[in-house]
């Protein structure tokens, strides 16, 4: 089986070795220029910070799709993200972003759709828009951003290859969005640490194993902490705690187990050791996405250490989720957080700039009824065999509202009881025994708890 495909923390660990050789020079190089960058910067003293923070926006760049009948298939045929409708709905958020004017805007990942450089640079065009305003951004590679050798265009009906993306591009194109204004750069990989204030400290760290793809192998699902990594990070992280600072980490693949049904390819191949890290120095949170949907759990360490994981939902997923935490230092080593989500509204942007596109007018209907529908296509024909027509489009109709639900951070338990009750969900239990593999739905549902959307967490002892 693919490591691209599973995610396999075997196969991350084992292969590449020798591959990471070929960057090291380079990004030597990258850092050798840019190790001034935030050398002589006054930090300002200890103070409530908010901050916006996004994940998974896969933006598709004009250049690469022409709206036709091929484009529409792939969307359709995909996960449910809105990739059609992918460069509003990030106008929107930006929009959102400027006007709102957060302390600053963190993206963890999967800035692209699968690594084009097109995309990758029309993006980053309008995060350039976004500084400017004054709201800073602070980016870090998804496993779909570099070294992607499944980037492609989709013109005139005919899918080809295009540009992707290395590390150096990718550190250029976005030097405005954090490699620059770092206060300490990794020399292993693209992760970098910038003082949002002396009682905050923020941590991007590059998760990515992007030497080990090449053709016929696109990309790497999980991740991993390079091996040199551990000692900058560790070496930062003394130097936060001494100054009085907390840290806030931020990174592509999950630090906790959002479920048991995704954790191969998910969750960080060394999360424990990483956990248990920023926890050593008081570290309380940090924020991840890859995953898709909305989700909230924390790491527990033996000695009753916990440090709190945010898988943010993806910007190109109903209901398009952002969040904002504040965090309130005592410049002392200690904060209380508070974190809430929220929708993008792209029927207000719409209207405030004139957009005629009819979807637009209530734009969050039409999102929903779009992803019920796509995040189940890639089953249909399989489940009408097993089920017949009448039966699979019962089945849809559930696994297309339990997606809705949870992809929003919103399947509660009551909810997940709700769906139990319908007159569809006989379907559902009947349909294991026809041959039908029930296990996602089944696992979402019974690990349904509570709202992942808020969280409050008090300073630590």
């Amino acid at each position: 089986i693919s490591c691209s495909l599973v995610g396999s923390e075997m196969c991350i660990r084992d292969r590449g070795k020798d591959m990471k050789k070929r960057f090291a020079a380079a990004l030597a190089a990258l850092l050798a220029l840019g190790a001034l960058a935030g050398c002589g910067r006054k930090v300002p003293p200890a103070a409530p910070v908010t901050l916006a923070v996004a994940s998974d926006l896969h933006y598709v760049g004009e250049a690469i799709e022409d709206g036709d009948e091929l484009f529409t298939r792939v969307v359709k045929e995909g996960d449910g993200r809105q990739l059609d409708y992918i460069r509003p709905i990030t106008d929107a958020f930006l929009a959102q972003v400027v006007q709102d004017k957060p302390d600053a805007l963190i993206l963890t990942g999967d800035l692209s759709f699968n690594g084009e450089k097109a995309s990758h640079e029309e993006l980053a065009a309008k995060l350039d828009q976004v500084v400017q305003a004054g709201v800073p951004v602070f980016v870090l590679p998804g496993n779909h951003d570099v070294n992607n050798y499944a980037a492609s265009t989709y013109l005139g009906g005919e899918r080809a290859s295009t540009d992707f993306v290395t590390p150096e591009e990718f550190e250029e194109i976005y030097k405005n969005c954090g490699f620059a204004a770092a206060d300490s750069r990794d020399s292993a990989s693209m992760s970098y640490m910038v003082k949002l204030n002396g009682g905050v400290w923020l941590f991007m760290l590059d998760t990515q194993p992007y030497y080990l793809n090449e053709p016929g192998f696109p990309y790497t699902v999980g991740g991993v902490v390079q091996d040199g990594t551990w000692t900058w990070l560790e070496k930062q992280l003394k130097k936060c705690a001494a100054a009085g600072a907390v840290p806030l980490a931020a990174m592509h693949q999950n630090l906790a187990v959002h479920s048991q049904r995704f954790t191969t390819g998910y969750r960080l191949y060394d999360a424990d050791r990483l956990a248990q890290l920023l926890a050593d120095y008081g570290g309380q949170l940090a924020f991840s996405g890859h995953l898709h949907p909305q989700h909230i759990a924390s790491w527990q360490g033996e000695g009753g250490e916990q440090v709190w994981d945010v898988a943010s939902g993806s910007l190109a997923v109903w209901p398009y989720l952002s969040g904002r935490v504040t965090i309130d230092p005592d410049g002392a080593g200690h904060a209380s957080w508070d974190y809430e989500a929220a929708p993008t509204d792209v029927t207000a942007w719409a209207a405030a700039t004139g957009q005629t596109d009819p979807v637009f007018a209530d734009f969050s209907a039409f999102g929903r009824a779009q992803f019920a529908i796509n995040s189940t296509s890639r089953s249909a024909d399989r489940l009408a065999e097993a089920l017949g027509e009448e039966d699979a489009a019962a089945y849809r109709r559930v696994m297309g509202e339990v997606n809705v639900l949870y992809f929003a951070g919103a399947l509660t338990r009551q909810a997940a009881e709700t769906l139990k009750a319908s007159p569809d969900w006989a379907v559902v239990e009947q349909a294991g025994s026809r041959g039908v593999d029930t296990s996602y739905i089944l696992s979402v549902v019974n690990e349904a708890e509570g709202s992942q959307c808020s969280l409050h967490i008090d300073p630590a002892a």
